[in-house]
Formats: C-alpha cells, sequence, structure tokens
C-alpha cells in the first residue's frame, strides 16, 4: 500500500517510492529504495521536499516502525541475502536454458517468466544493491551471470527512462536472452584468455546472428527481445556487426542493450582481463565516438548513479561540478568540485566537495551552458587534460 508521510514521519526500514516537491530539492538521485542508512534519514529530514511516499509492501509501515527499534536494521544482511539468492536462480535459469539449447529443445519464454520477475522486483527494491553483487561473478561463470546482469540493467535502465511498466518482462527477457546465441561458440574461442585471431573474431561475430535463429525457431519468444539479441553489437556509426546497421536503424532497446551488454562485460573479471571500476568503464564508453547513442549513454550513467572523472554534474544545491575523485567503495559517492552557481548565473570558486551519500543530481551537457571552452576549463579545473572523445581501446 502506498502512503504519503512527511519527511519529519520517515524511519529506517521503510521504501521510498517517491518524492514530492521541486525537483532540484530531491537529496538523492534514485527515488525507489529502501531507506537503511541513518545518514540518509537525516539528510532526507532536513531537506526541502514537500513529502515522500512509501509502499509498505516493500518495507515498514509506520506503525511497524513505531514499534521496532532502529538497531533491529543496522545490517543489510536479509536484503543481500536475497538479492543473492535471485542472482543464483536467475545463473540456474540460464544455464538450463543452455543445456536445453545443447538438448535440442525449444527456449521457453513462460519458463523463464518467474526468473524475470523476481530480478525486476529486485531491481525496484534495491537497484544498487543488486547491481554491485552481479559485479562480483568470477570468469568461471561470467557467461551466465552476464545474462543476468544484462537483464537487471536493462530493467533498471527502463524504468528510469520511464518506459511502459508493461513491457518490463519483455525487457528483463530480452536482457536474460541476448547471448544465447553464444551456445555455437567452441570454448576454446569463448574463454580464450589472450587476443582473438581474425578467424576467431569472425566465429565470435556470428553469436547475434545464431541466437537470432535459435529465438525463432523456438517460437513465442517477444519480437522486443528478437531485436535486442541480433542487434546488440551494432553500432550508431554502422561499424557494428552483424548487419552494420546505423543509429537510424536501431531501436531504442537495441541501443540500451549494447550499453548494458559492454558496460557489464567491462566491469567484469573476464578470461582475458581484469575487471574495470564502473568509473573507467564509464569514461571508456562516454571516449568510443560511434560505438553508442551519446545522449541515451548519458541516461545510462544517470540510471546507475555513476559518473566518471571530468562529467559535468548538477549537485543537489543548484551548483554545477565536475566530478575529480572516484570513490571504489560507493561509485555513486565521487568527489566533485563545485565552480559554477545556477541560481546566480555566475562562476565560483572551485571547491572540492565529498559526495558523502549519492547526492548527484544529474550530468550535464557542457553544450547546454555557456562556457567558452568546456574542454579548456575542464583542463583547468582538473588540472590535467581530459581524454580526447574518440580516444579508447
Amino acid at each position: 500500500m502506498l502512503l504519503r508521510l512527511p519527511p519529519k514521519d520517515v524511519k529506517l526500514g521503510m521504501f521510498i517510492v517517491s518524492f514530492e516537491g521541486s525537483w532540484a530539492d530531491r537529496p538523492f538521485w534514485q527515488s525507489r529504495f529502501r531507506l537503511d542508512n541513518p545518514a540518509d534519514l537525516q539528510r532526507l529530514r532536513h531537506s526541502a521536499i514537500e513529502a515522500i511516499v512509501i509502499d509498505t509492501d516493500k518495507g515498514l509501515s509506520p506503525e511497524e516502525a513505531a514499534s521496532r527499534r532502529t538497531p533491529a536494521l543496522r545490517s543489510a544482511d536479509p536484503d543481500r541475502e536475497r538479492a543473492s539468492k535471485a542472482i543464483a536462480r536467475g545463473k540456474r535459469a540460464v544455464i538450463r536454458l543452455f543445456d536445453d539449447v545443447r538438448m535440442g529443445r525449444n527456449i521457453s519464454a513462460e519458463r523463464l517468466a518467474p526468473v524475470v520477475a523476481e530480478l525486476a522486483d529486485e531491481v525496484d527494491r534495491n537497484a544498487r544493491l543488486i547491481l554491485r553483487l552481479l559485479r562480483l561473478k568470477n570468469r568461471d561463470e561470467y557467461t551466465y551471470v552476464h545474462s543476468v546482469a544484462v537483464s537487471a540493467l536493462m530493467m533498471n535502465f527502463a524504468r528510469h527512462l520511464e518506459l511502459d511498466e508493461a513491457l518490463l518482462p519483455e525487457i528483463g527477457l530480452a536482457g536474460l536472452l541476448h547471448d544465447v546465441g553464444k551456445i555455437a561458440i567452441p570454448s576454446d574461442i569463448l574463454d580464450k584468455p589472450g587476443r582473438l585471431t581474425e578467424g576467431e573474431f569472425a566465429v565470435m561475430k556470428g553469436h547475434p546472428g545464431n541466437g537470432y535463429d535459435l529465438l525463432r525457431a523456438s517460437g513465442g519468444i517477444p519480437e522486443l527481445a528478437l531485436d535486442v539479441c541480433l542487434s546488440h553489437h551494432e553500432r550508431v556509426d554502422g561499424t557494428g556487426y552483424p548487419h552494420g546497421r546505423d543509429g537510424e536503424g536501431l531501436s531504442l532497446l537495441a541501443r540500451m542493450g549494447a550499453i548494458c551488454d559492454v558496460y557489464d562485460a567491462l566491469t567484469s573479471d573476464r578470461a582475458y582481463k581484469d575487471a574495470w571500476t564502473p568509473q573507467q568503464a564509464l569514461g571508456a564508453m562516454r571516449r568510443w565516438k560511434g560505438h553508442f547513442d551519446p545522449e541515451l549513454l548519458v541516461a545510462f550513467m544517470a540510471s546507475l548513479g555513476i559518473f566518471p572523472v571530468g562529467t559535468l554534474v548538477r549537485v543537489r544545491d543548484s551548483m554545477l561540478a565536475i566530478v575529480v575523485g572516484e570513490n571504489p567503495e560507493e561509485p555513486a559517492c565521487p568527489t566533485v568540485r563545485s565552480f559554477y552557481s545556477i541560481s546566480r548565473g555566475c562562476m565560483l570558486p572551485p571547491e572540492d566537495v565529498a559526495i558523502g551519500t549519492p547526492g548527484i543530481l544529474s550530468p550535464e551537457d557542457p553544450a547546454d551552458w555557456e562556457f567558452e571552452d568546456w574542454g579548456d576549463l575542464a583542463h583547468e579545473l582538473l588540472g590535467r587534460a581530459l581524454p580526447a572523445i574518440g580516444e579508447g581501446e
């Protein structure tokens, strides 16, 4: 049940679903999460938000909160355990899916529906937690857990974009099935610890088409999932595979799938490389001109609340800042250097601010602000040159 409360009545253990009041007064980048951190509680109570809406089915009601002492909520282990179980069930489902394909059985969307629904619920409850746990996969389980991770990332992204909630099961299924074509790739290529030869890469490039054929032959698979499976390695400049379609010919979901697929690959330990941090991955993706829809990539960053060094951001108290330092323990809480007052329309003396809780509201496009030369200004603010657009592996 949904209830509207003033900030002073909020308690630890409540599940927040929305804020009422000015967008600029929102104290957090996300709007759906369980309130477990005492510092977050104090921040919320001292914010300018008019009211919040809580869901008593996913967190404590006012009556339950009044009858319990907050120390009982110090540990997030129950949430972690539930999310870990959802990931494990997702992994088993993908393994079973690959085994079915090997045995010549059709792929059943209906059989996968409960797995997708459970993942969707965990993303809704605590997206930061389950996405963080999904990055912890080891090299040996990458092929299977990667599919679970892309499913969760795509559903979280879709919610951030406020896509039709009715599409969420199909979007989650698309993520779960996007790499099913890898069943036809020999393991010595799939798990090779070094760079693929030209011939091996040609074999690897066949997996989107192989997966599309498998899904279509099974019947009952939504067109949306077929599209993501076939097109998640296409690029907006037309240099991707298998068909070299450019941004004009790629659906929104295909472009989302491409971003989620690469992000999870970069932030995971692989046979041939160690995981990058989320900031390193997003920084590289931002520099790879022509790979991704640039506006959609900025929206993806906002959906995670993770911004690499050099990103222009708007912080809670109506200032612009540049991200200057990473926080490995909490990627959504970097160090930023404020330098411009939006309300007064003027430059400020640069000042470093450690974002103690997720406090960046949004990434900003430098082109939307009247800075004479953002590259030079960013260089000056950072004290070093930013990588040129287009650089990267």
